[in-house]
């Protein structure tokens, strides 16, 4: 099936998966960004997966635009509470389903379903920047590591961005990836009705800054309290950037 709000491949043996839009706007066709928030089981199996897999997430023009892991919490929450972030932009669901079709890919996505936990795994929107545009986010004369910070937001909508971004702006606090919910995974076995998979964040929120203390003074600040406040549950924490 291949409709404007979904599209459905064969990917195995009486087995179909399906990217499903979950907003009016969401268009297949265009660049999804792949959202994945997990806890680690066991750090280098995951690392040894990331290793196989590379070549087909590069072989249909995908790219990851960021990989962190929890370096502390700012605003906790347990039941939103990840190890791991990884966004991978796909220039369009067709895409993604050609890459999870491949036998051999599958093979190697047992080592991801061994090394992670508390999986959630769905697409977003970037509602900032192109990704033609991700790399000028930042001064482009500042040669050290940046430190960021993550917010996953649970049921938020209506929500002020460009005033968070504006005053993230003033704090020299720069927005490297605004997204929000726009489509969902699902698997079809036989006559089976469809399963999609868990993903339950609306938005998620990539902040970089020069420093950890400044990024923590943002998050505790008026402007950020009001954002962080519009949702029904969040998390937020400083993450140690590894791609």
């Amino acid at each position: 099936m291949n409709t404007e709000k979904i599209i459905t491949k064969r990917i195995g043996h009486q087995l179909d998966a399906s990217v499903l839009s979950t907003t009016p706007d969401t268009k297949l066709v265009d660049s999804l960004w792949a959202i994945n928030w997990f806890d680690l089981r066991r750090k280098w199996m995951y690392s040894l997966y990331n290793m196989l897999v590379v070549g087909h997430v590069q072989k249909i023009g995908a790219k990851p635009i960021f990989k962190g892991e929890l370096q502390r919490p700012i605003h906790n929450s347990e039941r939103l509470r990840r190890d791991m972030l990884l966004i991978v932009r796909y220039p369009k669901a067709s895409a993604f389903l050609e890459m999870i079709s491949s036998y051999f890919f599958q093979v190697k996505g047992m080592l991801r379903s061994s090394a992670v936990e508390h999986f959630q795994f769905g697409f977003m929107s970037n509602q900032r920047l192109s990704s033609d545009e991700q790399d000028e986010a930042f001064p482009t004369a500042y040669k050290g590591k940046l430190k960021y910070l993550v917010q996953v937001c649970e049921g938020s909508d209506a929500i002020d961005l460009d005033a968070l971004i504006e005053a993230a702006k003033s704090r020299e606090i720069f927005p490297h990836f605004i997204g929000k919910k726009s489509a969902i995974l699902g698997l079809k076995k036989n006559e089976a009705s469809l399963k999609t998979l868990d993903f339950i964040l609306s938005h998620v929120l990539v902040l970089g800054g020069f420093d950890d203390e400044a990024l923590e003074s943002f998050a505790q600040s008026a402007e950020y309290q009001k954002f962080f406040n519009s949702s029904s549950e969040s998390f937020c924490g400083l993450y140690e950037r590894t791609i």
